[in-house]
């Protein structure tokens, strides 16, 4: 990409989100923010047949020795009616499904407490993964997205003072953790943990607000992004890369 183009596109980020992109949160802060940024382990949506652990063997008296096998989910299948193993937290209903995932970055947007069975009340967080653009990925991608016309994606600015490169919240991979396995990210500045500021928050909920109801949150808002977005395609070397 013409270093003219990189620094237009930053130029306009940097406009809409009031030169400011994050904020640091303080060291003595030890409170949970919407908008933080944590690694954590992210789950890849089921792409082939989903897969269970069958119990092959399980001593009620000693669980820890339970034996299991991959299989494909079968819904006539006995074997995969779990019998219950308190210890891997499994009734008599559930099975143990097998999900491909990976740890990631992502951006916190909210805390709820599930408390559906009375005697256990388990804290979830709510989170979008962002995934890093590679050096693979058309051009016309990321551009696309920094111009907001992709609503499942919504750019995120590498900078030091808060995410290490160049990336995309994924809206079409938003789930909930348990808020014991996020663990927050540091930036490399100053090492201190950092969040979207309100700004940018407000920005990217607008945008979510597209991807789950096909309009956006705030309209006057949408006007501003749109008339930024207009400008940025009539520049030709922009229209060339799009075209």
């Amino acid at each position: 990409m013409p270093d003219q183009i990189i620094r237009g596109i930053e130029n306009y980020i940097n406009e809409i989100c009031g030169y400011q992109f994050y904020e640091e949160i303080p060291l003595a802060d030890r409170q949970y923010h919407v908008g933080q940024f944590f690694q954590a382990h992210v789950k890849y949506p089921f792409s082939l047949s989903p897969k269970v652990l069958e119990v092959e063997h399980v001593d009620p008296t000693n669980e820890s020795d339970a034996i299991f096998r991959i299989a494909d989910y079968d819904p006539e299948s006995e074997a995969q009616h779990m019998q219950p193993i308190k210890q891997l937290n499994l009734r008599s209903t559930d099975r143990l499904y097998i999900s491909a995932g990976k740890i990631r970055t992502v951006i916190l947007l909210k805390i709820v407490e599930n408390f559906w069975m009375e005697d256990e009340v388990v804290k979830l967080a709510l989170c979008v993964p962002i995934s890093r653009f590679k050096s693979r990925m058309e051009t016309k991608l990321i551009i696309k997205t920094q111009l907001f016309e992709l609503p499942q994606y919504f750019y995120i600015k590498p900078s030091e003072n808060g995410a290490k490169f160049e990336s995309a919240a994924r809206f079409d991979l938003i789930q909930y953790i348990c808020l014991d396995h996020i663990h927050p990210v540091q930036n490399d500045r100053s090492s201190l943990c950092f969040k979207l500021s309100s700004f940018s928050l407000k920005i990217m909920f607008n945008h979510l607000a597209k991807y789950l109801f096909e309009r956006p949150y705030d309209d006057v808002l949408e006007q501003e992004i749109s008339a930024y977005r207009d400008i940025l395609l009539g520049e030709e070397s922009i229209q060339s890369i799009l075209a």
